[in-house]
């Protein structure tokens, strides 16, 4: 098995082993902590997330000059990148520890009115343990880029995904010692720094890399920066879009109003992460191709191909959260009233990115040909309206309010304007939506169908019912996905693997 289909693989896994601990974490952090604690170890992260676009998108921009170089064998080259790119991350550190400490004296002026004293001291030091957080992630984004520049992605992946599955262990056991929100943020911090040591630890001695600090060659930071630049416009598009809400309600409706979206947006945001997470693994191959070959055909093909499996799996989930999602939140949290917010809140927000999900590669594309600074302008007016847009909602209708505002942006900017811009550069936008058909209507066939059983077997509030029924929506959903969309390349995912391990069972039974 390749690198790059083994970290998609990976990427799938990651996400299950994500959502599980979900499950399990979030009603485990509401049961050491207060509701109010939760809210306030969201919004301090809220805020400390912002510093991550301090980054300036190049991570990505590292990956993708990083790539074109070693697709010609230009050893020169890519050493230049690393090292250049490695003392713009030093340098950018230090930037972030200089706003954030402006940042950490804004705290008690902006969030007094509607924290406690005591909730603001812990604020406060839950805001400088993860400001030390993002200061060691940022630089260590270098060891990723050029892991991911090699393709290898089973180890990057692997780390990631063993993180997600050992995390929460470490946490319930801190907190039953000591329940505080301010452990949480200590025991993510441990895995932070070791997972950066390991990831450094393998660059320098699997892969021979060494970083040095060098800006000698001016026109290669120059090429960096402005390339760089409009990724980090991108970034700042989407901590609006995902934290926006969180700042806004904390000063117009405190805690508890932050603890209800942000529950709410951890659920909506698994629908973005796995599409997102594919798509960088293609980042490497797509900028080869492209530094090789200036004809788009190649590339329609992996958006067209990429974008069905998107889409797929983002209209499952979707429709399966209509059927079942206001259920799961009064199983997962409790049927104390937040449970309608957090419903309505998560279904806006999933309904607005089905079209970025689904086109998610296409960043990567653009990023490829150089052509991502328009998708960068685009996003910072949408963000604007955004924000514009949930302070007048939130006043008046809380956190649903900032969830249509966060949905309607999506829906203009990537769903309408991003798709006149790729038809614009040449992809065949007609040709991807056109092959998104046949995927659509057995969706809207097989929901019908939930539907109509659901009314003879009605869904109740017990987890053995609400499992049930989401097995029989998966069974109809993939039962008319099989017979009405899938083509022989998206069956041949499922056929061969099935037969390699039919295979094996009937070998292994041989040798018994």
């Amino acid at each position: 098995m390749n690198q790059r289909k083994a970290g998609v693989i990976l990427s799938y896994l990651s996400i299950l082993a994500n959502s599980i601990v979900m499950l399990i974490y979030i009603p485990m952090l509401l049961h050491f902590l207060t509701k109010g604690q939760y809210g306030i170890y969201q919004l301090m992260g809220s805020i400390v997330a912002y510093l991550s676009i301090m980054d300036f998108g190049l991570a990505g921009t590292t990956t993708r000059y990083l790539s074109q170089a070693m697709a010609i064998g230009d050893t020169k080259k890519s050493n230049d990148i690393i090292s250049t790119s490695y003392t713009l991350y030093l340098i950018i550190a230090c930037i972030i520890l200089v706003i954030g400490t402006i940042f950490y004296f804004c705290i008690s002026p902006v969030y007094s009115n509607t924290l406690t004293v005591e909730d603001l001291v812990l604020a406060k030091k839950i805001f400088v343990v993860m400001l030390f957080n993002f200061t060691i992630i940022i630089p260590a984004n270098i060891f990723i880029a050029v892991i991911n520049s090699y393709e290898r992605f089973i180890f990057i992946k692997s780390i990631n995904l063993i993180k997600v599955v050992f995390q929460p262990f470490v946490v319930w056991a801190i907190l039953s010692y000591e329940a505080s929100a301010l452990n949480v943020v200590l025991v993510q911090s441990f895995f932070i720094v070791t997972v950066v040591i390991i990831n450094y630890l393998y660059c320098r001695y699997k892969l021979k890399i060494r970083f040095y600090i060098n800006l000698k060659n001016k026109q290669l930071v120059k090429s960096l920066t402005k390339f760089s630049f409009f990724i980090f416009l991108h970034s700042i598009m989407d901590q609006v879009y995902w934290r926006v809400g969180h700042l806004i309600l904390g000063a117009v409706s405190g805690s508890l109003a932050v603890a209800n979206y942000a529950i709410a947006m951890q659920v909506a945001i698994f629908t973005n992460t796995l599409p997102v997470t594919v798509g960088s693994v293609f980042l490497p191959k797509i900028s080869a191709i492209i530094a090789s070959n200036k004809d788009l055909t190649e590339i329609d093909k992996i958006f067209c191909k990429l974008g069905r499996l998107q889409f797929n799996i983002v209209l499952l989930f979707f429709l399966g959260f209509v059927l079942l999602g206001k259920v799961f939140f009064i199983l997962w949290i409790g049927n104390d009233g937040g449970y309608e917010v957090c419903y309505f809140v998560s279904l806006l927000i999933i309904f607005g990115y089905i079209v970025d999900v689904t086109q998610s590669v296409g960043n990567s594309i653009l990023q490829a040909l150089n052509k991502h600074p328009f998708r960068a302008y685009v996003y910072v007016v949408m963000a604007i309206l955004n924000i514009l847009l949930s302070i007048v909602l939130a006043k008046k209708y809380g956190e649903i309010g900032c969830a249509f505002s966060t949905m309607f942006c999506l829906l203009l900017g990537p769903g309408v304007i991003i798709n006149w811009y790729y038809n614009k550069i040449g992809l065949n936008i007609k040709f991807f939506w056109k092959n998104l058909i046949n995927i659509f209507g057995s969706a809207i066939v097989s929901f019908i169908v939930a539907i109509l059983l659901w009314k003879i077997y009605p869904l109740t509030n017990t987890w053995i019912s609400f499992l049930a029924h989401g097995i029989i929506f998966v069974s109809i959903y993939s039962c008319f996905s099989w017979m009405l969309a899938l083509n022989s390349y998206e069956k041949d995912l499922i056929r061969i693997p099935l037969n390699n391990l039919y295979i094996k069972m009937l070998n292994i039974k041989k040798i018994d």
